[in-house]
């Protein structure tokens, strides 16, 4: 391989390795966002048509869903607001030009008095799209560990 195809290579793993390390900021944006009560900053956080599903029955999609499962005041979440931790880990994270997906752990913390508690912890693939340089939540699928469908839409395969 000669010296400008060698550098070509380079650069472009060096673009991977950045859009991996973005796509890790939008995750941590989105737990953020999330336990300090940051209702917009968390929606904008998707796309415009965008889509957290949490089981068959609990799946919101789209702009004013998203708002509504995350800042409504009788919604759950603004029950634990303040007092949790999103967590997310183990990440395997695949960048295909403007689309990415990554596949992983999340765990949530839960403070109840002086006690900190697992409020949950699941097996997540989350589905990115890029605009303007910027990566964006396009999809987000989330099944409880030990659940039927646990284990991974992507990485049951990619593993083996």
């Amino acid at each position: 391989m000669d010296l400008e195809a060698r550098f070509k290579a380079l650069e472009a793993r060096v673009a991977e390795l950045e859009d991996q390390e973005k796509i890790r900021e939008c995750l941590s944006r989105y737990s953020f966002n999330a336990d300090l009560g940051r209702s917009e900053e968390y929606v904008n956080n998707y796309m415009p048509d965008g889509v957290i599903d949490l089981s068959p029955t609990m799946k919101w999609s789209g702009k004013e869903q998203l708002l509504d499962f995350i800042g409504s005041p009788t919604g759950g979440h603004k029950a634990i607001e303040g007092r949790c931790q999103h967590t997310s880990m183990d990440y395997f994270i695949r960048v295909d030009g403007d689309k990415a997906w990554a596949e992983g752990y999340s765990v949530v913390f839960l403070r109840k008095g002086e006690e900190y508690q697992i409020l949950t912890c699941g097996f997540n693939h989350w589905d990115f799209e890029k605009r303007d340089g910027r990566w964006y939540l396009k999809y987000r699928y989330r099944r409880p560990v030990g659940d039927n469908e646990w284990g991974g839409k992507v990485i049951r395969d990619y593993l083996k």
